[in-house]
């Protein structure tokens, strides 16, 4: 039975590998590896701020759970903005080594194993459940990606640790959101908080990330209170943006599509 679990996980991670394969790169470090891929903007933005992206590209080896930008979005409404300021440098630094684990913890060793300790001290757990591996409630989307000094394994939420500070962990009541537009609605509302602080925090090009995330999500949903012009246009902002380096002017732009689409989805 153990073993048909382990081939079941081993199929559906390595087609999830294939979709993450422009993050396998040995040559470069954690830290590197994890910038190339792109999809770790807030990450990279995190353990630069805290000062943990010189110790991630030591010696190691190192195990990652990297929560991509749409993991951190996912976080209860004015956590990424308040861990994100320098006076919570500390509080930060705790999430972060949460995620690490010391040593190269492969996906076919992750499969047998119960818990590990991360580097903030306190333990993560590790379950295998409904053909998927799972550390505490979150859940890997890839495995197995190779660095030069670890490596990484993606999850699709932040994990959160219980010696986080009470007053910086709190959870603020949840309003359960349903119908496609409020759905929308709302994921656009929570990137324009958080990317506002990134925008004014100096960091643009996360900010850029967080819309362009947020904006494409929304255009998946398909909500009935966009118009098909209106889609058009958004479509066409976003083919200009993955084309352009400018951070500053890919936010703004962006944001331009993002008020117009809840001018329509607010009605």
């Amino acid at each position: 039975m153990k073993k048909q679990l382990k081939q079941t996980f081993f199929i559906l991670t390595g087609m999830l590998a294939l979709s993450a394969s422009n993050l396998k790169a040995a040559d470069k470090d954690i830290v590197d590896t994890a910038v190339a891929a792109g999809d770790f903007k807030i990450l990279a933005k995190a353990l630069e701020i805290t000062g943990l992206d010189k110790a991630l590209k030591g010696k190691g080896p190192f195990t990652v759970f990297a929560p991509t930008d749409e993991a951190f979005m996912r976080l209860p409404k004015g956590t990424l903005q308040t861990l994100l300021k320098p006076e919570n440098k500390d509080q930060l630094a705790k999430v972060l080594t949460y995620h690490a684990v010391s040593g190269k913890v492969s996906g076919a060793t992750a499969v047998t194993l119960k818990d590990a300790k991360t580097l903030n001290g306190e333990k993560v757990t590790i379950q295998f459940k409904n053909a998927a591996l799972y550390v505490n409630k979150s859940r890997i989307t890839a495995t197995d990606i190779a660095a030069s000094n670890g490596v990484i394994h993606v999850v699709d939420n932040v994990l959160v640790p219980k010696n986080l500070s009470p007053k910086k962990a709190a959870k603020p009541t949840v309003k359960v959101v349903t119908g496609k537009n409020a759905v929308s609605e709302k994921i656009l509302v929570d990137a324009i908080d958080v990317g506002v602080d990134l925008f004014n925090g100096g960091n643009e090009k996360a900010c850029a990330s967080v819309y362009q995330i947020a904006v494409m999500a929304v255009l998946e949903i398909k909500p009935k209170g966009l118009d098909k012009e209106l889609v058009t246009k958004v479509k066409k902002t976003l083919v200009a943006v993955a084309s352009d380096d400018d951070a500053r002017a890919n936010a703004w732009a962006l944001r331009r599509a993002i008020d117009g689409m809840m001018a329509k989805l607010t009605k």
